[in-house]
């Protein structure tokens, strides 16, 4: 994903489960065949139940969070268009990011999708379907000065456990100069990392630029230091065991692309840069 303005805002909200509705489209360009194929994918159980549950950690806006008490992002949006074209309702129920991926692996979720970067390391318990393409930039405090992820070193950096973003500052903060390393602050939650830059309890932290971009516009105090770095793909997160179900979501997926709805979607959030129409299982590095 390119550099882009963001005009999505962050609500506060405690809605826990819901399910979400599609967005008002028609599949007109689609073959009723495609759309036949990608509804005989799907395991029994989720075609008896009419329900594709989705885990996501509603708290990353603008790509999934709860504004106003209802559900709402991209992410969101999309999985009620893929439920839609399988001809099932999406129930999108908040899980906190670490225990995501555990939670699809053994299946008290059908999916998750929660801006969760498809990488070869994740592809070892669970397969990713890609959807997006995004980088991330460092957050400071403004005036701080410094460029990008070399602008870490000597400074306390907060960063939530298991995320991409603890290999990026890892990997800088070896490079960074005797005397100049990072102290690195684990925080527990996507937001946690920001609140502790904004307390002044950290220096500096890393997340994906269209949350990044919302923060700095609602936050003066906080700064984008330098460009995006090493976009990778967003991907859907399926259990390994439930290749039908992949191919279920892979297939609705490329209707969405088909038939416009995800250029929608993407104009919509403002990401239309960050489009990406493969639809790879497992493309991330």
């Amino acid at each position: 994903m390119r550099i882009t303005i963001w005009a999505a805002a962050v609500a506060a909200g405690l809605l826990l489960t819901g399910c979400a509705a599609a967005p008002d489209t028609a599949g007109g360009s689609v073959a009723a065949g495609a759309r036949t194929a990608a509804r005989a994918s799907l395991p029994d159980d989720i075609r008896r139940a009419g329900v594709l549950v989705v885990g996501s950690d509603l708290s990353f806006a603008p790509m999934e969070f709860v504004k106003d008490g209802k559900q709402t992002g991209f992410d969101v949006e999309l999985a009620a268009a893929i439920a839609s074209r399988l001809g099932l309702k999406a129930e999108v129920r908040q899980t906190p990011w670490p225990e995501l991926l555990g939670k699809v692996e053994a299946g008290d979720l059908d999916a998750a999708m929660a801006s969760i970067t498809d990488k070869a390391e994740r592809q070892k318990s669970v397969d990713f379907v890609d959807y997006l393409n995004v980088g991330s930039v460092v957050v400071t405090r403004g005036g701080q000065g410094g460029d990008g992820i070399e602008a870490l070193c000597g400074r306390r950096v907060a960063l939530p456990a298991g995320t991409l973003y603890v290999d990026l500052a890892e990997a800088q903060n070896k490079r960074c100069p005797a005397g100049e390393k990072m102290t690195i602050i684990a925080v527990p939650t996507l937001t946690g990392s920001k609140e502790m830059v904004l307390a002044g309890k950290a220096d500096a932290y890393l997340d994906d630029f269209p949350p990044a971009a919302v923060s700095v516009r609602e936050n003066p105090s906080l700064a984008i230091s330098g460009r995006q770095i090493e976009a990778a793909p967003y991907g859907i997160a399926i259990a390994k065991d439930r290749s039908g179900l992949r191919q279920a979501v892979q297939l609705a997926l490329y209707e969405l692309f088909d038939d416009g709805t995800y250029d929608k979607l993407l104009d919509k959030w403002q990401i239309s840069e960050g489009s990406l129409k493969t639809g790879a299982i497992n493309g991330g590095a």
